[in-house]
């Protein structure tokens, strides 16, 4: 296991293998696999792009012909549904590995089938990263004791068992701190034992998210920011050579009257910001959640999954050329909020 640079800062700047493009962050070649914040900051510069596409296939909403028309689609039969969700998804993956970084499966929309559900999902998790790409399990997990360490055993450990010892688990998975800190201390331990991340939910984007999580307490904070400032020193345990941590926050795009607030009491953690797109978030919201640019996914589902059911998207061709298109079209409304990565500054480990 090679060592992670102290200063993987050098001048001149690097170039990417790949391409030969000259980039402000670094490149950490093999170190790379030593921390899973400092893989997706390599390969969010490399894509030029910090986008996550969410994977929710929703079977009612496939295209026809995937799943058949929709007289003929049957949502009962849960094998036809299982096959066109996996040939879908296993499309996509195809199309977006080379203009994003990092994709999430919503496991949800695979455990409804049950035990072939989970399958598929493995299964995907692992076609999407021989592709290259990173992968987040959107599993939110939260539970005590054992329990936890069960759920992070599952969803984050790489242990062969028998016949499924080429199965592999994501990247990093979200994971929800409602009963505590102490329910996040077995999924911390496995994150570092494997050198995987975890995405803590700090205020997310639905509407009734309001209810709990902008609550005041006694001393003028609201519950998200109580989270944000305790979650703070266990993100700084697990901090990589890139300056961030591996244990993210996920904060909704929509949220853009506490974004700021966040930033500023967790300056190492990754935001994953769910809500661009279909639940209305633009990239203008999404600005204070970026450190000079840099430090943010932004993450959209089904603005890109089903831009074939898109009016905007008529005359572009099959659903694949669709999707294409809208990631294109994603990445390029975010230009102004990334440009800034480049060149504009870096987290203060680096400088």
């Amino acid at each position: 296991m090679r060592p992670v640079a102290q200063n993987p800062h050098p001048d001149p700047l690097p170039e990417y293998p790949a391409t030969g493009e000259k980039s402000c962050v670094p490149f950490f070649g093999d170190a790379m696999a030593e921390m899973f914040a400092d893989r997706l900051v390599a390969a969010i510069d490399q894509k030029k792009a910090p986008i996550c596409v969410g994977i929710d296939p929703i079977f009612e909403m496939l295209p026809d012909a995937v799943a058949g028309s929709r007289e003929d689609r049957d949502a009962n039969d849960a094998e036809g549904a299982i096959d066109a969700i996996f040939d879908f998804t296993a499309a996509v993956l195809k199309i977006v590995a080379p203009l994003v970084p990092i994709v999430k499966f919503q496991s949800a929309y695979f455990e409804k089938y049950y035990a072939e559900g989970v399958e598929a999902y493995y299964s995907l998790v692992q076609e999407a990263k021989e592709l290259g790409l990173l992968v987040i399990g959107d599993v939110k997990r939260g539970d005590i004791g054992s329990t936890a360490s069960a759920y992070a055993a599952g969803h984050l450990a790489d242990g062969p068992y028998g016949e499924q010892e080429e199965m592999v688990t994501p990247d990093a998975i979200t994971v929800n701190p409602m009963l505590g800190l102490d329910t996040l201390e077995p999924f911390v331990k496995t994150a570092k034992e494997y050198r995987k991340g975890l995405f803590v939910l700090v205020r997310t984007s639905n509407p009734g998210s309001a209810d709990f999580q902008d609550v005041l307490l006694e001393d003028g904070r609201t519950w998200s920011e109580m989270v944000a400032d305790k979650l703070a020193p266990v993100a700084e345990g697990m901090v990589g050579a890139s300056g961030f941590s591996s244990i993210g926050a996920v904060v909704g795009a929509t949220q853009t009257h506490t974004m700021e607030s966040l930033r500023k009491r967790l300056p190492k953690s990754i935001f994953l910001l769910p809500g661009y797109g279909a639940q209305g978030a633009t990239a203008e919201m999404t600005q204070a959640a970026f450190i000079n640019g840099s430090g943010a996914i932004v993450s959209a589902s089904r603005s890109i999954l089903y831009a074939h059911r898109e009016k905007k998207y008529e005359g572009v061709g099959d659903w694949k050329k669709c999707v294409e298109r809208a990631v294109v079209d994603m990445k390029a409304d975010l230009a102004g909020v990334v440009k800034k990565a480049y060149c504009g500054g870096l987290p203060a480990r680096l400088t």
